[in-house]
């Protein structure tokens, strides 16, 4: 009984150090992935301003030369890598963050408007 315990630790063990999802054959960079979420917020946020517009998620797929299952099975890699993932997250709040107020700054040095004319 104490040899079959011994066993069961060391695969739990072996088994936590290995990669539960294998790297895709398609692999996107960290870089890629950060850029294709970052412009899939982007994208996201113009259909909820202006429906009348809607951008379809396939030229998006197209922009960044991939399909969805390529993002799919991406997206599975990094997800499995939470720690990695939630980094990954973070850069891409950053850089929307950055954009936001890069946009919001831009608008605050616009000329006032002279209505007295």
């Amino acid at each position: 009984m104490r040899i079959f315990f011994v066993f069961a630790v060391f695969l739990g063990l072996a088994s936590c150090s290995q990669d539960r999802i294998a790297k895709p054959e398609l692999f996107m960079s960290e870089e890629q992935f950060i850029n294709f979420h970052i412009d899939l917020a982007l994208i996201n946020a113009a259909n909820r301003y202006n429906q009348k517009h809607y951008v379809p998620l396939d030229s998006l797929y197209k922009f960044h030369g991939i399909d969805s299952l390529t993002f799919v099975k991406n997206n599975t890699y990094y997800a499995s890598k939470s720690k990695h993932y939630t980094r990954i997250f973070k850069t891409v709040e950053s850089s929307l963050k950055a954009m936001q107020e890069s946009d919001s700054l831009g608008l605050a040095k616009l000329p006032p408007i002279d209505n007295k004319n």
